[in-house]
């Protein structure tokens, strides 16, 4: 089994954890560990201590973090940097977080950070190039059928 500690800048990793409730309903093991304005990196290890601390020792653990490279990886960064059952990806957002809580109890982490790498290219759409290709399906179907 794999835990998951959101964090990001703000409200946005309580927010998200609140969007997968209203779609997969209230999940254990998915803490929310926001970074506020005013708060240094000291503030937020002590924060990922806490909420590792509510952890089962023989789960994985995957911070999903909003920034490359900012406070909040940074942060987790010392922590992955000690323990093997821990990774990071950054880059957080709603499809990719209901992509970790639908496999995470089926995949080993890494397994999981292979998909997540395949998926977040997925997830990100642009609607006129879809809506142009529905538009030439159409057009082929038309001219098939005269």
């Amino acid at each position: 089994m794999i835990s998951v500690i959101i964090s990001g800048h703000g409200d946005f990793p309580i927010a998200l954890k609140e969007s997968s409730g209203m779609i997969f309903g209230e999940e254990n093991n998915l803490i929310a560990v926001p970074f506020f304005k005013g708060e240094g990196i000291q503030t937020l290890q002590e924060k990922y201590h806490q909420a590792l601390k509510d952890i089962p020792e023989e789960h994985e653990v995957l911070f999903l973090v909003d920034i490359f490279g900012g406070t909040p990886y940074n942060a987790a960064a010392s922590f992955i940097a000690e323990d093997q059952r821990m990774d990071m990806a950054a880059g957080v957002n709603l499809p990719i977080l209901l992509e970790v809580l639908s496999l995470r109890e089926h995949l080993a982490l890494k397994d999981l950070l292979n998909n997540l790498k395949a998926m977040s290219q997925q997830s990100f759409q642009v609607c006129s190039e879809h809506l142009e290709k529905v538009k030439t399906a159409n057009q082929d179907t038309r001219e098939d059928e005269l």
